[in-house]
């Protein structure tokens, strides 16, 4: 009876990472859901100094494009007063006064209107994609923090049921109920738990310490609160590839990255006809006895110089467009990576809650064979160590599914994104399931396949 009792308390102390997700306390805003709201998300991102660092950037095109509306040109004034003496005659009081100014041709002007839209476009979408940067390091910390809480938890709670058993048996030892090796046995058992749960704090302050080091106005729940299961993502895999690259801010900076250095090639290319410099100049001579008007025209002659120029600028351009090139190929790659590892992992996930649904039939049995006297306690120890990594192994799988189809959705702008997907383009794939329904706002459902 006592063994059966023993057995029973065992199994009840070891519970599985669905159990403590279901126990885990609300014990702040951010614990009724596995991953913080897009609000607070939004507001924490735009505090980054990254981010901060972007919308400087922005600002900065925003000025240089009201310089190019202007144009480099501003009006010179010249004056040179003089004395001018003459053998045999007296002093006279002269002056000179010349006004000119740079004149762009009518071709330069437009180029440079165009090159301060690219410059200003493409630091407004470098800015988005800072953003977006930002979304994927806080789900990356934030997952990270996730699987080492929960690993934490798990192995504190098995360690409380290792201690309990090393009581129990202890006191079974004083009475003559149970041999001195099976309290030896549980002692190891113990101090393998209490390393593994000080390994495990370790990881757990270090995760948070780095989600907390990169976004210091966010604030951690003290308990890990996980959904019921992770949702699948939903919508064809084509559909979120086509989406991602419709999305992308990188693609998009590069698209305008290569139009403005196109146009500067073309400035350049217009700019081997140099700019006149036009003028008024007046002239008081022999105190104003002698008088003169006239107009005058300025031409830069430096035919070799801005011939080089416009190959520099031409090279710029054609390097420009392959950057565009590399980063359509590049983010197509990612693109299809992150969705092909959020099916693989939602997978493994379920694949896992089949391996400790299996481990943990196997421990049961394991610890009515113990029981019952037909097993010992190192059999049962080791199925019951067995299941305990079979849970802990689908706790991981369960946080893995849940960042790597939030991460597709976090590419795709579909989350923590500052603006309307539907903004952007018309479909989109279909969201998740309720239970991240205050994460994920709806997007309207694509067909399947493909």
């Amino acid at each position: 009876m006592k063994r059966i009792l023993l057995a029973l308390a065992l199994a009840g102390a070891l519970t599985t990472p669905a159990a403590f997700a279901q126990s885990a306390a609300a014990d702040s805003s951010l614990a009724d859901t596995s991953l913080p709201p897009q609000e607070l998300v939004l507001k924490v991102i735009q505090g980054t100094p990254e981010v901060q660092a972007a919308q400087a950037r922005l600002g900065r095109a925003e000025a240089e494009a009201r310089m190019r509306q202007v144009g480099p040109h501003e009006p010179q004034l010249s004056l040179i007063p003089q004395t001018r003496r003459i053998d045999g005659d007296r002093r006279y009081r002269e002056w000179e006064v010349d006004l000119s100014r740079g004149v762009r041709w009518p071709g330069k002007a437009r180029l440079d209107r165009e090159i301060g839209a690219a410059g200003r476009e493409a630091a407004s979408l470098a800015f988005e994609d800072a953003h977006h940067a930002a979304a994927r390091r806080l789900l990356a910390l934030w997952s990270d923090w996730q699987r080492a809480a929960a690993a934490t938890a798990l192995h504190e709670a098995q360690l409380a049921a290792w201690q309990r058993e090393r009581s129990a048996v202890a006191r079974r030892v004083q009475l003559g109920d149970a041999a001195a090796r099976d309290r030896i046995t549980l002692d190891a058992a113990v101090a393998q738990a209490e390393a593994a749960v000080a390994q495990a704090q370790a990881d757990a302050d270090t995760a948070k310490l780095a989600l907390s080091s990169a976004f210091p106005d966010l604030p951690l729940p003290a308990t890990v609160h996980l959904p019921a299961a992770p949702t699948a993502l939903d919508g064809s895999d084509t559909a979120w590839v086509e989406l991602i690259q419709q999305r992308s801010h990188e693609i998009g900076t590069a698209a305008a990255i290569a139009r403005k250095k196109d146009a500067e090639a073309r400035r350049a290319r217009a700019d081997r006809l140099p700019d006149p410099q036009i003028g008024l100049r007046m002239i008081s001579d022999r105190g104003g006895r002698e008088q003169a008007f006239g107009v005058t025209v300025t031409m830069p002659l430096g035919v070799s110089y801005r011939a080089a120029e416009a190959a520099a600028a031409g090279a710029d351009a054609m390097g420009a467009e392959a950057d565009l090139a590399m980063t359509r190929r590049d983010v197509g790659r990612d693109a299809r990576q992150v969705v092909t590892l959020a099916r693989a992992r939602y997978t493994i996930w379920q694949r896992q809650q089949q391996a400790a649904a299996a481990t943990a039939s196997s421990a049961d049995k394991a610890e009515r064979g113990y029981a019952l006297g037909e097993l010992g306690l190192d059999e049962m120890l080791i199925a019951r160590r067995a299941a305990q990594e079979a849970a802990l192994a689908a706790s991981r799988a369960e946080i893995d599914a849940i960042e790597a189809v939030t991460r597709v959705k976090v590419d795709a702008h579909a989350v923590w994104h500052r603006h309307d997907p539907g903004d952007h383009d018309e479909d989109a794939p279909a969201a998740g399931a309720a239970a991240n329904a205050s994460l994920n706002p709806p997007l309207p459902a694509l067909p399947s396949g493909g």
